[in-house]
């Protein structure tokens, strides 16, 4: 190829270059509107919406597990040995302290204490004797103190007739909820035969344990929240009963009891329960969680101002039910910015439409 038409291609190529850029500038120029930099208008006010600062209370809980138990519990068992006569409840039954649970074969005992009976009358009609004639003259003092030594002879063999007799039966030591027996009439029985459990249900024990930094923000009273999963939500409330009085060395954890009403017998001995313990209440400045934003080690909210965006760092606290605790430092009835976070910073133009209308603002 000539070296002309080579210096006619370049100058060709080099034209169109030109040319393309030329136009390029002038599209670029034709896009820019008429309200843009250098042209006076103002910017457009970004669409927001707004929630006052909040003032709510605040708890500070620490979490556990629990297992119930019965505030008084005992397994039945009889005093003596014998043949079971009558059986005077039934699995669940309500019972009053007192209350016959268990009957044995006492003919003999009460013809023991038929026969002290008998014999402690005969020891007082002669010590009576004794005494009248010992006034009269006509006894000496030692036959008196042998009368008086007779009867109160017979006083005890009287009372232990007795004392074998009741033996032969079982009272409730307390009211409370009998469990289930193994038991049948004409059954024989000794004093290690375990007749049914007997259950004290009206308030119901929490065993639980934290860890024994809490130990100086614990008391007696403080507020007990509970939840178990045999009644899903459902909550149940009680106190802070009584602490231990050493802590564990193996687990560092303080052994602790909660008391919590029971009247409609929900709670029974054994279950786990998930506690709440309350240490500590406060009311706080709070903003929804969608307010904030986080950069690194600070959090930020911004305010709505005069038709401006202020950025404010807060320090933040607990959470509760989609709202943060704020330490403090918002202006009282201050305005918090809770959308278009991503489309606005410090200084941004804001137009604050009604709440739930900024989404469908063009």
């Amino acid at each position: 190829m000539s070296l002309p038409r080579i210096l006619l291609g370049l100058c060709l190529v080099g034209a169109a270059g030109a040319a393309g850029f030329l136009l390029t500038d002038d599209r670029l120029s034709a896009a820019v509107p008429a309200g843009g930099a250098g042209s006076g208008r103002a910017p457009v006010a970004v669409a927001v919406e707004t929630v006052p600062v909040a003032s709510m209370r605040f708890a500070d809980t620490v979490e556990a597990v629990g297992t119930t138990r019965a505030r008084q519990s005992v397994v039945l068992q009889p005093s003596a040995s014998g043949r079971v006569t009558e059986i005077g409840f039934a699995a669940g039954d309500k019972v009053e302290a007192g209350a016959v649970l268990l009957r044995l074969e006492d003919d003999v005992e009460r013809a023991a204490l038929a026969s002290a009976e008998a014999t402690l009358a005969e020891a007082e009609a002669a010590l009576d004797r004794q005494v009248r004639l010992e006034r009269s003259g006509s006894s000496s003092e030692a036959a008196l103190d042998t009368a008086r030594a007779a009867q109160l002879r017979a006083e005890a063999a009287r009372d232990m007739a007795l004392a074998e007799l009741r033996d032969r039966s079982l009272p409730a030591p307390f009211a409370g909820v009998v469990g289930l027996t193994g038991l049948s009439r004409g059954q024989m029985v000794d004093s290690g035969t375990e007749v049914a459990t007997l259950d004290d249900l009206g308030t119901i024990e929490v065993a639980f344990s934290v860890p024994e930094r809490f130990l100086s923000r614990l008391a007696p009273g403080q507020a007990v929240t509970l939840a178990s999963p045999a009644w899903p939500g459902t909550e149940f409330r009680g106190r802070l009963a009584a602490m231990d009085t050493r802590v564990d060395p193996a687990t560092r954890s303080l052994a602790l009891r909660a008391e919590v009403p029971n009247g409609d017998g929900r709670l029974r001995p054994g279950m786990f329960l998930r506690v709440s313990l309350l240490l500590s209440e406060r009311s706080a400045q709070a903003v929804p969680e969608r307010a904030l934003q986080v950069s690194g080690a600070q959090s930020f909210v911004h305010l709505a101002e005069n038709g401006t965006a202020r950025r404010v760092e807060v320090a933040t606290g607990a959470q509760d039910a989609g709202m943060v605790e704020i330490g403090g430092g918002l202006p009282d009835g201050a305005q918090v910015i809770v959308t278009n976070l991503h489309r606005i910073s410090d200084g941004t133009a804001v137009e604050v439409l009604p709440l739930a209308a900024a989404g469908a603002a063009p």
